[in-house]
């Protein structure tokens, strides 16, 4: 393991924290892919996450006095799964590669798990999830401390040009933007129910769910697209408008109304609801072993694999 070079500190992070950092993941991504894809509330989520302690999960590394103000890396630590699943985000700053951020940090969520497990019960299997993108030093720091490729997820995009199809509903099925004020509840359930069956999918309670996706600045709610089958909903898609083009961030089918071209439907509505807005290119992020098929339905309506993460897993002892 690389010792902390001189001079570099690590500490708890704080609100005051979040400008400086988001624009850490904007240096890192645009190292990686050439421009930042990291949302502009990113950061401002994670801290106010309840599952994630920053007196005692999070930890900052600042370098050197720098006039710009740039730190040098972050780890979050999520509180486990009941099952024993303990998520980390980690990130290094491409400036300060080699000067051993990338291990303390790791040493620090590896011990702050250790003390997590020992919390779980007995049938637990506490194990450490981190993304990374192959080839980056956080990719390699973690290969070499044990860690092993569990899985892979993938960045895809389409770029619009004109205005799409109409989406082509199944019978029975009618579509609306999401009502606010109404639609909530019914469109959480939808998520619990369509999410089940995916990776290191744990449902969250309702008032987190909705600050994680409904109480944010900026959300729109003509990009959420509601698929009811009466007084039912049969699947939901919810975008935003991010990184110069539209993102989307969910797209769930429940299980009684798959197989009938729901999913396809919704996401070409939401093709449709970003071109309306001028808006191209359009990215998704989606687990590349999904259970249901989802990349397949992805590169059928014309979306292609841009990026890559891999998923690497460490036993926790």
């Amino acid at each position: 393991m690389t010792p902390l070079a001189a001079g570099y500190v690590v500490r708890s992070p704080t609100a005051a924290d979040i400008e400086a950092g988001q624009r850490m993941l904007d240096d890192i991504e645009t190292a990686e892919c050439g421009e930042p894809r990291h949302h502009d509330n990113r950061l401002a989520v994670d801290f106010d996450d309840p599952r994630i302690d920053l007196d005692r999960s999070a930890w900052l590394v600042t370098a050197p006095p720098d006039p710009a103000g740039a730190f040098a890396g972050l780890a979050l630590v999520r509180d486990p799964h009941a099952t024993g699943e303990i998520i980390v985000d980690h990130y290094v700053h491409p400036d300060h590669f080699g000067r051993g951020v990338s291990d303390v940090l790791l040493d620090r969520a590896e011990e702050r798990a250790a003390q997590m497990a020992a919390t779980l019960p007995s049938e637990a299997a506490p194990a450490l999830f981190v993304w990374a993108s192959p080839g980056s030093e956080g990719h390699e720091r973690l290969l070499a401390r044990g860690y092993a490729v569990a899985r892979e997820t993938y960045e895809m995009r389409i770029d619009l040009a004109g205005e799409p199809p109409t989406p082509d509903w199944p019978a029975g099925i009618a579509a609306r933007p999401l009502r606010l004020g109404r639609d909530e509840q019914a469109v959480y359930a939808a998520d619990i129910d369509g999410f089940a069956e995916h990776f290191l999918f744990e449902a969250q309670p309702y008032d987190e769910w909705r600050r994680r996706f409904m109480d944010l600045p900026g959300v729109d709610p003509e990009l959420w697209l509601i698929a009811w089958d009466g007084g039912e909903v049969a699947g939901y898609a919810s975008g935003a408008a991010a990184d110069d083009g539209g993102l989307v961030n969910a797209l769930a089918v429940r299980r009684p109304w798959r197989r009938r071209g729901l999913g396809q439907a919704l996401l070409v509505g939401q093709f449709l609801a970003f071109a309306r807005r001028g808006v191209t290119p359009v990215r998704l992020y989606v687990d590349a072993q999904n259970a249901t098929g989802a990349v397949a339905l992805y590169e059928r309506v014309g979306m292609r694999v841009e990026r890559r993460f891999d998923v690497l897993r460490k036993s926790v002892a």
